[in-house]
């Protein structure tokens, strides 16, 4: 080819510039011509093609090199063009007319004869790595024992003599309003010694109930109770001591005064206290709980369960210590024994909130789950 000469594309026919080696229109690779001096590999194929066309007698004068007709040199790059795409794609022949077609033709363009879609081939992942799970320490289900133990209460009559004392006169001024008129009192002709008697004795018999209520309303014990309920420890033990002094039950009152020490968490001297009161009165069954009570709040559950053993000898329905004792066992690991002792005090007082509560953990800690859902949603519906 002379030099500068165009070389034109054998696909679009667009003149690219001398030694391009792309077609800048379609992208095809060139092919060199014959006359631009084409690769020795590249010309044996041609000269292999063209020894089977018969090539014409004469050739024209005033051209040098292979004289080939332009037609047949077209049908030569096109098959090196058909090749070069044989290498980037995959073909195969028709079997009706043997035409070179593409692997993804369904319609041969030769014949027209039509052929299954080719079904592509799904790759197939590979398959996962196994992965080995780290070793998890079983965790073995162990609730917290939340079992507690119920404070003795106080006595019932010192707790509410001073509400007695009003009923106590609203009565008695109510019985003599109706004697004054039943006896027809207001007229002096019918004033008898019957009705002043009736009278007189309603009158006396309500002042000595009232001044008795009194009496215990204001004694240093009952002074003591109220201030222990109020949270005023240090007063209270000031009460209690007076109690003392003046030797009215001073078994209860150290007692008591046991409780109010145990409140502060100075456990030593409540179980002084504990101890000069059992001194004193061995048959005092508060002061063996309340004994038992301290023991619990100081860890030593084997001493605090034979203290509730005393008090249980002495008072054998006695649901407080029942409790307690079951659960001192319960932080002893006895969770049957346990269960036993908690099912007792709620025999003996059926709404007794804190032994179902005791009762319901004991049994989750037995595997119960059910029957300790129960007595938990016991213990919520009495006010839990």
């Amino acid at each position: 080819m002379a030099e500068g000469k165009s070389v034109r594309c054998a696909v679009c026919g667009y003149p690219n510039p001398p030694g391009a080696e792309a077609c800048k229109e379609c992208g095809t690779k060139l092919v060199p011509s014959v006359e631009a001096g084409m690769e020795e590999d590249e010309i044996d194929k041609l000269l292999e093609v063209l020894g089977e066309v018969e090539t014409p007698t004469a050739a024209p004068k005033g051209k040098a090199g292979l004289d080939i007709e332009k037609e047949i040199v077209d049908e030569l790059l096109d098959s090196l063009l058909v090749e070069e795409e044989k290498e980037a794609k995959e073909v195969f022949e028709c079997p009706m007319c043997g035409a070179t077609l593409n692997a993804d033709a369904v319609v041969c363009s030769s014949c027209g004869v039509e052929f299954e879609a080719p079904v592509p081939e799904l790759e197939v992942p590979p398959p996962p790595t196994a992965e080995v799970p780290e070793e998890i320490a079983e965790e073995k289900y162990e609730p917290s024992v939340k079992v507690e133990v119920s404070e003795v209460d106080l006595p019932k009559m010192r707790s509410l003599s001073g509400r007695l004392i009003d009923v106590v006169v609203i009565i008695t001024v109510i019985a003599l309003v109706a004697v004054f008129f039943a006896f027809g009192m207001y007229s002096a002709t019918d004033i008898t010694v019957v009705s002043l008697g009736v009278f007189g004795g309603i009158a006396v018999g309500g002042m000595i109930v009232g001044l008795a209520l009194f009496r215990i309303s204001t004694s240093a014990m009952a002074q003591g109770d109220r201030l222990v309920k109020e949270g005023r420890y240090s007063d209270a033990i000031e009460y209690y001591n007076r109690a003392i002094r003046m030797g009215s039950k001073p078994s209860v009152a150290w007692s008591s005064k046991g409780v109010a020490f145990k409140r502060m968490k100075e456990y030593d001297e409540a179980l002084r206290c504990e101890d000069i009161g059992i001194k004193i009165d061995p048959k005092n069954e508060f002061a063996w709980c309340n004994k038992g009570d301290i023991y619990f709040k100081k860890g030593e559950f084997p001493e605090a369960v034979a203290c509730y053993d005393k008090a249980l000898e002495i008072r054998p329905r006695y649901a407080i210590a029942w409790n307690n004792k079951g659960a001192a066992l319960a932080r002893l690991g006895e969770f049957k024994e346990a269960k036993s002792c908690h099912e007792k005090a709620i025999k003996l007082r059926p709404k007794y909130i804190a032994a179902w509560l005791n009762r319901g953990e004991v049994l989750v800690r037995l595997g119960q789950r059910e029957e300790a859902e129960k007595s938990l949603r016991r213990a919520k519906s009495l006010g839990a």
